[in-house]
């Protein structure tokens, strides 16, 4: 594999992950599981049913659409299957061109 292989793997999977207006957009109950997962940094499947109030398998259907949709990533941790979030890359703000204009005064002073 070439660097650059190696770097446009990278750049895909930065585009991929939730941002916090996905959030908005998910299911109560999905919603409900991700907040968790994002205050405990990686929980479990007993974890996610214990705060999700719901059946093993129930729970194992969420947490899979949410792998499926970029939005968690499921490791192995000693055995475990454990999930933890994966933020997407968020987009540079455009920065007007008068600020770059007084930064070019300031240089030339």
């Amino acid at each position: 594999m070439s660097i650059f292989d190696s770097i446009g793997k990278k750049i895909e999977s930065q585009e991929t992950g939730i941002r916090v207006s996905d959030l908005l957009t998910l299911p109560r109950d999905l919603r409900r599981i991700m907040n968790y997962v994002i205050r405990e940094k990686q929980i479990t499947l007993d974890q996610a049913a214990t705060h999700a109030e719901a059946s093993g398998e129930e729970t194992q259907e969420m947490l899979n659409d949410l792998v499926e949709k970029g939005y968690l990533q499921a490791d192995t941790d000693r055995g475990e299957t454990v999930y933890r979030v994966h933020y997407g890359r968020t987009h540079p703000k455009d920065i007007p061109g008068s600020l770059w204009a007084a930064l070019g005064d300031k240089i030339q002073e």
